[in-house]
């Protein structure tokens, strides 16, 4: 088959030649008009010229009409007059003239007056292929108004040709980009001003509102796609955080309840970042997720007077937000000791050497053996080369106590192995029977003394300190070895319950006198003296040694 075409003023006229089955000569004319203001296209009636006579066809004298020597003359076919359909019928019998001749095939007169009743339909072009140089250049704009997430938005599409003039009445194909790929949206037609409009809802994510949009073009216009994405707009978040008083007991749960909206109340999910500054520097305490309706709640526990606040870190459509701080004060885990008004307070200051808070419900007590880093911690103070019991014969007792503040402290002495397991059992009895210690820390704190001749006990005295293990010299007896020299003996609350010496009472005469139901004993009926009974440990010296216990 060969087809070519010529134009007529509005009209392109294709001519169709081919060759019938039984080797006559068949035409076919198609007319195309080009309609610039038409919205659609249709199909052209199309037109058989004549029909080859029944039986063999007679040998041509010249070329067959299907094998020109040269390029048609630019003399069109005729179209039909017609009622135009879908399909191509042949017309009725011609009027009385010359049938044409198999062999020199007679085409219709043109009749330009009489056009069709609908435009053509073009098949789309493919939009990769060169632009056919008879088709008219064509561009896409598409943009739409800044929204906020979760709006619906209506896309404009505007498709222009090359002078800038719309193009009505094309198809286009939408995508919008979701989930890392493109997704379909409805087909559009473009209306009479060359635009059409694609509805989306804003995603949260920025990268989600773009619209892709394709149009294949036809024998009028060339193809094109244009891309465009909707500008967020940003909300502001809102961050409430809202407690129930404003302190807390010390190893009690506190709890916090955060929500997070925009600026208009609509509920904001994500992760919320708390924050605390408990005075050693702001650092994140945790981060939590908020529900669907934008709440959250946690438990906090803090050890001392902290500000909490809580942030919400931007999402790309919504800013950041920060709460208000909330300060929270700790008070004791338990009471405070009360003691008699003008009580002295312990001459050695020792807020350097409070052990850390206990961080384990209980006394949980401990028997461990000696560490490395504290066995040569005691070397040169606790202990030296001569002394009646070695590392094997010792023991680290570690257990909670309650402090004379009212808040729990873990506290450590070492005590001869042999009685290691009594004693801690009976410290643990003390901290649970709410029996206060003011410190419990090793006697190597307060380094050497040359006058004891071992760990200085003179400033654990001065310093109100729980202690047991000390090879050293009796305090006012140079030269006579100390029972605390074997680990069996312990000095608890020494600044309330003084030791009469040799040398003077020690560590101060206030308490002589004075005595206290928790923290000073003066008799064997006291509550520490019977409970230290109950697990072999003696009040030795009664009231000249006050302090003193033995295992």
């Amino acid at each position: 088959m060969r087809i070519s075409g010529v134009r007529f003023g509005s009209r392109r006229i294709v001519s169709t030649v081919a060759r019938g089955a039984t080797g006559a000569v068949v035409g076919v004319s198609l007319a195309a008009f080009v309609l610039s203001a038409a919205p659609t296209y249709a199909a052209t009636p199309v037109a058989v010229a004549a029909a080859a006579p029944a039986g063999p066809a007679a040998e041509p004298t010249s070329e067959p009409a299907d094998e020109p020597t040269s390029e048609p003359a630019d003399e069109p076919s005729a179209t039909t007059t017609s009622e135009p359909s879908d399909e191509p019928t042949a017309p009725s019998s011609p009027s009385p003239s010359p049938s044409p001749s198999p062999t020199s095939p007679t085409s219709p007169s043109p009749s330009p007056s009489t056009p069709p009743t609908t435009p053509p339909t073009t098949p789309d072009a493919d939009p990769d292929a060169e632009p056919d140089a008879d088709t008219i250049a064509t561009s896409i704009a598409v943009a739409g108004p800044a929204s906020y997430r979760g709006e619906f938005v209506d896309v404009r599409i505007a498709v222009t040709d090359a002078n800038g003039q719309p193009v009505a009445g094309v198809p286009l194909t939408t995508q919008r980009y979701g989930y890392k790929t493109w997704m379909p949206l409805p087909d559009l037609v473009t209306g009479s001003d060359g635009t059409a409009y694609a509805t989306i809802q804003m995603s949260k994510w920025r990268i989600d509102n773009r619209v892709r949009v394709q149009f294949a073009g036809n024998a009028t216009y060339g193809a094109s796609t244009g891309e465009g994405a909707v500008t967020m707009k940003m909300r502001e978040a809102v961050v409430y955080l809202e407690v129930k008083g404003s302190s807390v007991r010390d190893e009690h749960p506190y709890r916090m309840w955060m929500a997070v909206t925009d600026e208009v109340g609509n509920a904001v999910t994500g992760k919320l970042e708390v924050q605390v500054d408990d005075g050693s520097g702001t650092r994140i305490l945790t981060n939590v997720s908020l529900d669907a309706k934008g709440k959250a709640r946690i438990d906090v526990y803090p050890r001392k007077g902290s500000k909490y606040r809580a942030i919400f870190r931007t999402e790309g459509w919504i800013y950041q937000g920060t709460s208000p701080s909330r300060y929270v004060s700790v008070l004791p885990y338990t009471n405070p000791v009360a003691l008699p008004a003008g009580a002295p307070k312990p001459s050695v200051h020792t807020r350097a050497l409070t052990p850390a808070r206990a961080t384990v419900a209980g006394a949980f007590p401990q028997v461990l053996t000696i560490p490395d880093h504290i066995w040569n911690h005691m070397v040169g103070r606790s202990w030296r080369s001569g002394c009646p019991v070695g590392r094997a014969d010792l023991r680290l007792v570690r257990v909670n106590y309650i402090g004379f503040d009212g808040f729990r402290y873990r506290g450590e002495m070492v005590v001869n192995k042999s009685v290691a397991t009594r004693t801690a059992n009976a410290f643990a009895a003390m901290h649970n029977s709410g029996i206060p210690i003011r410190l419990m820390v090793r006697v190597d704190w307060f380094g050497y003394s040359s006058t004891v001749r071992g760990a200085d006990d003179y400033r654990s005295m001065a310093a109100d300190n729980t202690s047991a293990f000390n090879c050293r010299d009796v305090v006012g007896k140079p030269g006579t070895r100390s029972p605390h020299s074997y680990g069996r003996s312990i000095d608890i609350n020494p600044w309330e319950n003084p030791y009469h010496s040799a040398r003077g009472v020690v560590p101060n005469t206030w308490w002589v006198s004075r005595s206290h139901p928790q923290v000073a004993w003066r008799s064997s009926g006291h509550t520490v003296v019977k409970l230290l009974a109950r697990y072999g440990i003696r009040w030795t010296y009664g009231l000249s040694d006050k302090h003193h216990f033995d295992a």
